[in-house]
């Protein structure tokens, strides 16, 4: 299975992560410009890069539960359900916290990166 393919099982929290990993990059690279061009070292924004990795995680972590609600309720439904479908379905329930937590652990690395070159460049 590739990435893809693990997206779009995923389901719709997938696209609200990407969505929120995109606005963690966005500010990392805003301030890295901010650094480079203005030579303004602040801490403006800094945690929106943080609270972006945590609500990832949150978001994954949620569709997760939604995911496997609705699958109990599917197999509570079902008269005889295969074994095989339960445990393709708890494979794909993972797919947003890995996801999320991928997303969390980028924003921690971009955040701590990013306040360790501002404490420094403010301490000059």
């Amino acid at each position: 299975m590739n990435l893809s393919e693990m997206f779009r099982n995923g389901g719709p929290f997938m696209n609200f992560i990407s969505f929120v990993a995109l606005i963690a990059v966005g500010v990392t690279v805003w301030k890295i410009v901010q650094m480079a061009t203005k030579k303004e070292y602040n801490f403006k924004l800094l945690d929106v890069v943080l609270m972006a990795g945590a609500l990832a995680a949150a978001s994954g972590i949620l569709s997760q539960i939604v995911g496997i609600v609705e699958a109990l309720k599917a197999i509570r439904e079902a008269a005889d359900i295969s074994p095989q479908i339960v445990m393709e379905g708890a494979m794909v329930s993972f797919y947003a916290p890995i996801w999320g937590f991928f997303v969390l652990i980028l924003s921690l690395i971009f955040y701590v990166i990013l306040k360790e070159i501002i404490k420094a460049k403010q301490q000059v």
